[in-house]
């Protein structure tokens, strides 16, 4: 898969972008400011049709203007298509596919990206929120069934809560969660198997490149705990299975029942669950190094190339945020080489530099200053 068009109207800084990018490594410098990482973002949005960087769409338009728009041509094997989103301030986006309008969760997967930026060097030590959102971005690109019950699940749980806070000192009362529990589990046991089986496959790829850049030093693994796991031993493999799921989801609705109607929120399902990195078989988070936390982050990124290749067919696009100069010489030059013939892939830097002679000949490079982006 790759963007052979690029085409922003009214997005972030750009007033006008068309942009033709290589099939491989292209490099965008320029100073800060300029509008590097708002390109990156366009990219990502038109992926997952949400930005990471914005807490309102609105704020992805040109100042001054109503109304915005980010396009890719988009080459996939043999075919091609053309991936468009209109944002407006006075109504919802509008998502088309070859002129055909498409709803968010049919669109998802159409164009899939990998993003690595400077932020994701918390991984590791950051909420766990991060680390689940990490999984949702991925699976929802691979896995429209996964996509279904996501959005079913947040449903659930808006809903739930509501009934939860209705029910405040209503010790009595269980008995009319029982309609929202059966859903709640219904859409939150297979996000739950889903989730495990994709980090045990994330994982295994993860230790392998983690194993490479160390020089097999030191050893990555990557567990899954769910909500009700707690301290426990990692028991991966019984999350893989729904029956044993459903059950552990059941006896933890009703050990936290009366603690959930006290504090009128759900204190069970998915939203709730984490992933540990462990070097080594300790807790990353505590006891890695910041460089050992970084490579450990660098290798979940190139894994998920890997996992979305096996999942979809095709390698995603990966985009790289100024990451370049958050890692040291060797690590930099390792996540080059990897991906400069493979992926088509975005860096972004202020200095071109620091990288090797040999990647700048092979890469396309352009000048991005003040929202306009021209070829060296």
């Amino acid at each position: 898969m790759n963007i052979r068009r690029l085409i922003l109207k009214d997005f972030r800084n750009y007033a006008h972008l068309d942009l033709e990018p290589a099939g491989g490594l292209n490099l965008l410098a320029g100073a800060n400011a300029q509008g590097k990482t708002n390109l990156l973002e366009s990219i990502l949005f038109l992926a997952v049709f949400r930005s990471p960087r914005a807490g309102r769409e609105a704020e992805l338009i040109r100042w001054g203007q109503e109304e915005a728009q980010a396009a890719a041509v988009i080459g996939r094997g043999e075919t091609t298509g053309r991936l468009e989103v209109r944002l407006r301030h006075d109504g919802p986006k509008a998502i088309l596919w070859n002129g055909s309008p498409q709803r968010p969760q049919e669109a998802l997967g159409l164009l899939t990206a990998v993003s690595f930026f400077p932020d994701d060097l918390d991984l590791v030590k950051g909420a766990p929120a991060g680390r689940r959102r990490l999984l949702d971005v991925l699976l929802c690109q691979a896995d429209g069934l996964y996509r279904r019950h996501l959005v079913r699940l947040q449903r659930v749980l808006k809903h739930r809560n509501v009934q939860l806070k209705g029910l405040q000192g209503m010790p009595r009362a269980a008995a009319l969660l029982e309609v929202w529990n059966e859903q709640l589990v219904a859409e939150a046991v297979p996000i739950t198997v889903r989730r495990a089986r994709a980090v045990r496959r994330l994982g295994e790829w993860a230790a392998a490149i983690h194993g490479r850049i160390t020089g097999g030093r030191e050893r990555l693994e990557l567990v899954y705990r769910p909500f009700f796991a707690g301290d426990s031993g990692p028991a991966q493999a019984e999350w893989e299975d729904p029956a044993a799921v459903r059950e552990r989801f059941q006896e933890e609705l009703r050990r936290r029942q009366g603690e959930e109607m006290a504090r009128g929120v759900s204190l069970v399902g998915p939203q709730r669950d984490d992933v540990r990195f462990l070097i080594d078989g300790a807790d990353a988070r505590s006891f890695a190094s910041q460089g050992q936390q970084r490579t450990a982050v660098l290798a979940v990124k190139l894994a998920e190339l890997e996992f979305l290749r096996e999942e979809t067919a095709e390698y995603p696009v990966l985009l790289l945020d100024d990451v370049l100069s958050e890692l040291d010489a060797s690590r930099r030059a390792y996540l080059l080489e990897v991906v400069a013939d493979t992926v088509q892939t975005f860096v972004t830097t202020a200095h071109l530099e620091p990288l090797p002679a040999s990647l700048r000949e092979r890469a396309r490079i352009f000048h991005v200053q003040a929202g306009t982006v021209r070829p060296a």
